[in-house]
């Protein structure tokens, strides 16, 4: 055998137990706390990953990106919609008005928040059209048709082609005093975002039928926006007031996203780093384990290794001897902690966890979804595996050095 792969020789039968094909127990347990760290990284990761992809996806595309509205209800808001169009940063415009109100069905009554839209055009800043849990969300353009949220339909113990009434209070009193206006609308459509903030309070007719009912009079509240990023949305919004202020006389403001969900998504993003760096101690914590063992291997073959000394082995190779054991042990754990936490993963976004967590969830009374989102990145992957290859080789170093530094006439001397 060449000289060059002679460490690397006894490096494999060091790795190897005093019984032929099985490891010695303590190399066994530096391998499972190297593998049982990666995975747990993986796992979490890719998990905390995919809430933050539900929240994207789910409900950071269906609130708009941002919103221009008026101090005041504004009157002729088609020409501001004219200018809007001039930014070439916004993708997606949609006139609305919003309000509350009170939506009665014959056994239940809820407060909700109603938007009125036209639904063509909501549908270029908003996804909840992709989301419909029955019937479409075109069909509120249709008579008195009216789109409402799963839990807020079950709250109501309504489906479609139920009819419900909205009822908000009439801003100009009487000689008898404030009368509610009230309207009766067909439910066409139910969807199912997700988050419970938006599906038990959210509501969506027409803007004529919104119109009509709070009184504006083909006036309206204001736009959503949509632009290419969500989060260029809190800067461009303010570009985009620009367009809109020209010639209006209504005096207009601005709001974006991150006023009502960015507090959440920063509390998430926030959560994912400190989750990541306190199971990073966990690869800290393995790297100790191979210290460890590969100390008590080197008190262990201390005769062997002044044997090997003696026999002309130099310093340089001695320490390549445990520093190729200690990084086989790490690559071999990490590359099992791979494969055991990419299993793991795929195994809790299945169908089988899916029915029980939608079990667990309804007996508790929480609901976001009904399922463990999982989102595997393979940048994240790959810092994982850089990190626990960088940690772990890295102890290797010292344990090594201290076998090179050993003197063969000492260790023979107390044999």
């Amino acid at each position: 055998m060449s000289q060059n792969y002679t460490p690397l020789y006894i490096a494999l039968r060091y790795l190897k137990g005093r019984k032929s094909g099985f490891l010695s127990f303590i190399s066994a347990l530096a391998f499972i706390s190297t593998s049982l760290g990666v995975a747990v990284l993986i796992i979490v990761s890719s998990v905390m990953n995919g809430f933050e992809k539900e929240l994207k996806d789910r409900v950071l595309n269906v609130i708009p990106h941002a919103s221009i509205y008026g101090l005041n209800p504004i009157d002729d808001w088609e020409s501001i919609e004219f200018n809007l169009k001039d930014d070439t940063n916004i993708k997606g415009i949609s006139p609305y008005i919003e309000t509350e109100a009170l939506i009665k069905s014959k056994s239940a009554v809820a407060g909700v928040l109603v938007n009125g839209v036209i639904a063509s055009k909501d549908q270029s800043v908003s996804v909840i059209h992709e989301f419909m849990q029955a019937g479409e969300f075109k069909n509120i353009q249709k008579d008195n048709n009216i789109v409402l949220g799963r839990l807020l339909a079950r709250k109501l113990n309504v489906d479609i082609g139920d009819k419900i009434s909205l009822m908000l209070p009439d801003a100009n009193s009487s000689f008898a005093g404030y009368f509610p206006r009230s309207k009766v609308f067909n439910i066409s459509g139910i969807f199912n975002i997700g988050s419970k903030d938006i599906d038990e309070t959210l509501a969506y007719i027409s803007l004529e039928n919104a119109s009509i009912l709070t009184g504006l009079n083909n006036q309206i509240h204001g736009f959503r926006l949509k632009f290419d990023d969500l989060f260029e949305a809190p800067y461009l919004v303010w570009q985009s007031l620009i367009f809109a202020e020209q010639n209006s006389k209504v005096l207009l403001n601005a709001e974006d996203w991150s006023y009502t969900y960015g507090p959440l998504f920063e509390a998430i993003m926030l959560e994912k780093s400190l989750v990541f760096l306190l199971l990073t101690l966990i690869i800290v914590v393995a790297a100790f384990n191979i210290v460890s063992m590969l100390m008590t291997m080197i008190n262990e073959k201390r005769g062997a290794i002044a044997i090997l000394q003696t026999m002309g082995m130099e310093n340089k190779e001695i320490f390549k001897i445990f520093l190729y054991l200690g990084t086989l042990i790490a690559v071999i754990g990490t590359f099992l902690g791979l494969i055991f936490g990419l299993s793991i993963t795929f195994l809790i976004g299945s169908s089988m966890f899916e029915a029980q967590l939608t079990s667990l969830m309804e007996y508790f009374g929480a609901y976001f979804i009904s399922y463990f989102p999982y989102d595997i990145r393979i940048d994240t992957v790959l810092i994982i595996i850089a990190v626990s290859l960088l940690i772990t080789i890295l102890s290797v170093i010292f344990p090594a050095r201290t076998a090179s530094k050993l003197h063969p006439i000492e260790i023979l001397r107390n044999e």
